[in-house]
């Protein structure tokens, strides 16, 4: 009997060992699916998914989410005068400024090389002229590796409401404000139709 409840039990340890795992590969597989493998952000198409998403159940219940677009300034100057690890390095830290920027209902995503999006569901382009101001001040304190300096950050800001709560919009509206900031000198913010 006690051979019999033996087997029994380890037969049983091992499916659910075997179900664990399982699990856990799955859960690993998902997460290198969503996210950027340099920052831990999520990538452009996850995010993409998620804010869409966000922006329709917002729209719907009437209320307003804003995107911002950040791109690091001069960024290649950065990695071909300090190589790819300080431009590595920069990336990191500006993903560490947002993440300890944003709300936790925020979203995040690495958009491209040194571009970034961030979606801020319930809040007003002012609220993210807030959220650009902290991540720079942020970004700036950062410990550089060699005492290099990190770039400095232009941003576009685009609400739902000037963009019709559609999101490929509101990033459209969001970029042409970002191309905007960075013919005024770079460093800086500009909101979607806030003029030259």
């Amino acid at each position: 009997m006690t051979s019999v409840l033996t087997i029994v039990l380890l037969v049983t340890v091992s499916f659910s060992m075997t179900a664990l795992s399982n699990e856990q590969l799955i859960n690993g597989l998902n997460e290198r699916a969503t996210r950027d493998g340099l920052t831990g952000l999520l990538n452009r198409t996850a995010f993409l998914e998620l804010a869409a998403k966000q922006i329709d159940r917002l729209h719907t219940a009437g209320s307003v989410s804003t995107v911002i677009l950040a791109d690091l300034d001069h960024f290649k100057a950065l990695n071909d005068g300090h190589g790819h690890a300080a431009g590595d390095a920069a990336i990191q830290a500006f993903a560490a400024a947002c993440q300890a920027s944003v709300r936790h209902t925020d979203l995040v995503g690495r958009y491209g090389g040194e571009e970034f999006i961030i979606l801020l569901p319930g809040a007003n382009p002012e609220s993210a002229e807030i959220i650009t101001a902290l991540i720079s001040r942020r970004l700036a304190a950062a410990q550089a590796p060699g005492g290099i300096p990190f770039p400095t950050v232009s941003y576009g800001i685009a609400s739902s409401t000037i963009a019709g709560a559609e999101l490929g919009r509101m990033i459209e509206e969001a970029d042409t404000a970002l191309y905007q900031a960075k013919a005024l000198g770079r460093n800086r913010v500009v909101r979607a139709g806030s003029g030259p």
